[in-house]
């Protein structure tokens, strides 16, 4: 029998606390007192994408955090008109992209394609705004545990292109031209 047929209401419930439970285990999330993390589940958005379709693009404006519940996601960026593979991201355990724009109004500094099929849960800048007008006493643990996070993505991708750079760089200092 199908629940969403039977009680749409309670198939609405049962996705919203499987997103709660999901967030929890977030590290932003971790720890925040269930008000909150109950507002952001109820506030955040499924998103669905085939394989090989854009999910965000270099220099657009950046409005939500992205956390990936099943399939693969390809950071890229482009420099000098080639496409750099930054990481592969996968939902087999937490991962996410985008943290960032939960604090700020910037432009994406980088892409996301969908690797595989994907299924997301999206955070938008407003929603966490709005949380954190509600909760203001949890602000500042959330903004650290957002930097934290994202100071953890950037020496992971770090770590990535030094694993993958070109001998030539590996120099001490560059070669002086005469």
């Amino acid at each position: 029998m199908n629940l969403s047929t039977q009680n749409p209401d309670l198939c609405s419930k049962c996705q919203l606390t499987d997103v709660q439970e999901f967030l929890t285990r977030f590290p932003i999330f971790s720890g925040a007192p269930a008000g909150v993390v109950n507002l952001f589940g109820y506030l955040s958005k499924k998103e669905e994408y085939k394989k090989g379709q854009s999910i965000l693009e270099e220099g657009k404006n950046c409005d939500r955090l992205f956390l990936i519940l099943s399939g693969k996601v390809a950071i890229f960026q482009y420099y000098n008109e080639r496409r750099f593979h930054l990481q592969l991201l996968s939902g087999d355990g937490i991962n996410y992209f985008g943290e960032l724009a939960l604090l700020a109004e910037f432009k994406w500094f980088f892409s996301a394609e969908a690797w595989t099929d994907v299924e997301l849960i999206s955070i938008s800048r407003e929603a966490f705004s709005k949380v954190m007008e509600r909760y203001p006493e949890s602000y500042q643990s959330m903004v650290r545990k957002i930097i934290n996070v994202r100071i953890h993505r950037f020496v992971d991708q770090s770590s990535y292109l030094l694993d993958h750079i070109s001998p030539e760089a590996w120099r001490e200092y560059p070669e002086e031209e005469e």
